[in-house]
């Protein structure tokens, strides 16, 4: 955000009773033997300033990162942290893949979807999902419920708003006929390895009712969002 930043040049005295006169806070800018170089983000009726200058202000979400201490994490509130124990399955967030995931979660689903994790490894993306509106060991350690089905997409009865898949792609063409089935609103694909296989894939959901609403990419893998139109 954008705000104009007017500089006033006061002498000493004449400065010390502004502040009393005018009860709101100032940048000093100088201050010498004579006289006072501050600012303020208002024009001040009656004083001409020496510049007036345009300033960009840092939101609080620009400039508060989280910090490492030691074992220690420091996070603002409005960042949802997840919890996962590293071990032998797939999805502890390094990957692209899954990176890319985790960002079409959070710029594609609806809070008050339902939503179902297919090829859920360390449930990574399930997390965030219930987060946003599996392995149960990190499940219970993000204080987050989650129903895991072990099976096959073909044999689950429930149809969900919202549906991930991080597969390879070969799994796409295997069981697309079943993926499409479960999902009524919007799917997320990813798992997709270089522009030949996004082209197969591309061509793949050319037989479904679907629609590409974005496509995403990061270091020659590829993530789409879909529609069901």
């Amino acid at each position: 955000m954008d705000y104009r930043e007017y500089i006033y040049r006061l002498g000493k005295e004449e400065f010390y009773q502004f502040l009393l006169d005018y009860g709101k806070g100032v940048r000093l800018l100088e201050e010498g033997k004579k006289d006072v170089v501050f600012a303020v983000y208002e024009p001040l009726q009656g004083f001409e300033p020496i510049e007036v200058r345009e300033i960009k202000v840092i939101t609080p979400k620009e400039s508060f990162k989280p910090i490492t201490l030691g074992e220690f994490v420091v996070l603002p509130p409005w960042l949802k942290p997840i919890f996962i124990n590293p071990g032998s399955a797939f999805g502890t967030g390094l990957h692209p893949t899954t990176q890319m995931c985790l960002k079409a979660i959070e710029d594609f689903f609806l809070e008050g979807w339902s939503a179902i994790d297919v090829g859920c490894g360390s449930g990574i993306l399930s997390i965030a999902l219930k987060l946003k509106g599996a392995n149960k060991a990190n499940a219970e350690l993000n204080h987050v419920e989650l129903e895991v089905y072990r099976a096959q997409p073909k044999d689950i009865n429930q149809t969900f708003d919202f549906m991930v898949a991080n597969l390879e792609t070969h799994i796409f063409f295997e069981v697309m006929d079943d993926l499409v089935k479960l999902f009524e609103k919007r799917a997320v694909l990813s798992g997709i390895y270089k522009k030949d296989e996004l082209r197969e894939v591309l061509k793949l959901l050319g037989n479904y009712p679907l629609k590409v609403k974005r496509r995403i990419s990061k270091k020659d893998w590829f993530c789409l969002v879909v529609d069901r139109v």
